[in-house]
């Protein structure tokens, strides 16, 4: 135990003290925080200002009603969304009754001229087809085609309605959007939204996919660099091949720990200065003290799992090139994983999504989907991680016999008939 803390520490201050990890470590958060903070403040200083729209209607009361709404849409967004913090677009509206061809291309024209952002086709032939056109240059503006269709359609239902003699307390009551909003029920609480707790399984599964991934990779990676300058055969002089297995396991693993909780600090600090979408979105997220235990026992289950793979691997070839053509047997379980994973979030307690959650491959990110989208029984869980512990174990010894014999093989990659003489040797 000693030499594997002994190999623990010296992975791990190897690593940390290096120049690209302290450069990779703060990157990373630089990339994130620009690409959320540059798009949101582009679109806030592209936001606001004023737009002058001409409406023509053959009936200037229904033009008129769809400036009042158009006017009123940032009022009326949808309260699940949340209220934008972008500075609100005033609109000038003009009302036409002049429906004729000439109209239309001089209003054209002045688009083109930048008089005018844009006009509003609303004549009765084009209500009478259920087609109205907007020209305007500002093509790409999603947002302001969006009010302008809420607008529109509103409008129009009101003023059909009103026709038909309703009175004004009686549309808004009709008009009034029913939200449905999808939840998980629970004892004493309303329950958080099945979206946000669908989103939520998919982030921390999409964090612990890319993490096994990065260092299962970095393990393999230092046991190909170290074969490849001879300092193995320095170690083993002083260690066995299962405590340096497990050193360089346990002290990859650590640095990818600490890389992770950096990361967490500074999205922490990040995300109390004004983000109101993420800030909506976060107080509907009800994770459990179990939830966030499940998530680190698989993460390090996992990694302890993959790892061992990619060492056996690493200890197999000879250059990242050859790792590259092999390494597909350690890729795949957990791609599959990723694929089954919307399957059993739809349907996390059938027969299927038990069998597939306690395959040890899979059991990483299907055992823990099952835990965050509607907790499966204690036994199914504890069955889970001790078919995990002895998997890992089994691949530990199995890797540990590669890791023995493949370090001190130098030359051509070993045929699977090699692999079996490696492992009876190094029985």
């Amino acid at each position: 135990m000693h030499n594997v803390w002994i190999l623990l520490r010296r992975e791990y201050l190897e690593r940390v003290r290096s120049r690209s990890f302290i450069i990779f470590t703060v990157l990373m958060p630089a990339i994130m925080a620009g690409s959320v903070l540059v798009p949101a403040k582009i679109a806030e200083m592209s936001s606001g200002g004023e737009k002058r729209i001409v409406i023509v209607a053959n009936d200037p009361q229904l033009g008129a009603a769809v400036g009042h709404e158009l006017g009123n849409s940032k009022t009326n967004s949808d309260p699940d969304v949340g209220q934008s913090e972008l500075q609100p677009t005033l609109y000038t509206i003009q009302v036409d009754t002049d429906t004729s061809d000439a109209e239309r291309d001089l209003l054209a024209q002045q688009v083109n001229e930048g008089k005018i952002t844009g006009f509003l086709w609303l004549s009765d032939e084009a209500l009478a087809n259920h087609k109205v056109v907007y020209s305007t240059k500002e093509a790409a503006d999603f947002d302001q085609s969006r009010e302008l269709h809420n607008a529109i359609r509103t409008a129009v239902t009101r003023h059909r309605l009103a026709q038909k003699g309703m009175s004004g307390p009686e549309l808004d009551s009709l008009l009034t959007p029913i939200t449905l909003k999808t939840v998980r029920p629970e004892k004493g609480k309303p329950g958080a939204s099945n979206t946000t707790i669908f989103v939520t399984a998919f982030a921390m599964v999409v964090l612990l996919y890319a993490v096994v991934m990065i260092y299962g990779l970095a393990v393999m990676r230092s046991v190909i660099e170290e074969k490849s300058t001879r300092i193995m055969e320095v170690l083993l002089s002083s260690a066995t091949s299962k405590q340096l297995l497990a050193g360089k396991i346990l002290g990859v693993g650590a640095v990818g720990l600490t890389q992770i909780l950096v990361w967490v600090i500074f999205a922490g600090l990040f995300s109390v200065p004004g983000l109101l979408a993420a800030k909506s979105f976060l107080g509907e997220v009800h994770l459990s003290i179990f939830a966030v235990a499940a998530f680190a026992v698989f993460f390090l289950l996992g990694y302890l799992l993959y790892s061992a793979m990619y060492a056996a691997i690493g200890a197999m070839v000879n250059s990242d090139q050859e790792a590259q053509q092999v390494q597909w047997p350690a890729m795949m379980p957990i791609v599959i994983a990723v694929f089954l994973m919307s399957a059993v979030i739809q349907h996390p307690n059938s027969a299927m999504a038990f069998w597939l959650s306690i395959v040890p491959f899979f059991a990483p990110i299907l055992m823990l989907v099952r835990v965050l989208i509607e907790t499966p029984p204690l036994w199914q869980i504890a069955l889970c991680i001790a078919l995990m512990l002895a998997t890992i174990y089994g691949l530990l010894v199995l890797s540990s016999r590669i890791y023995r014999v493949g370090i001190l093989m130098y030359g051509k990659r070993p045929t699977l008939p090699e692999l079996r003489r490696w492992l009876k040797y190094a029985g």
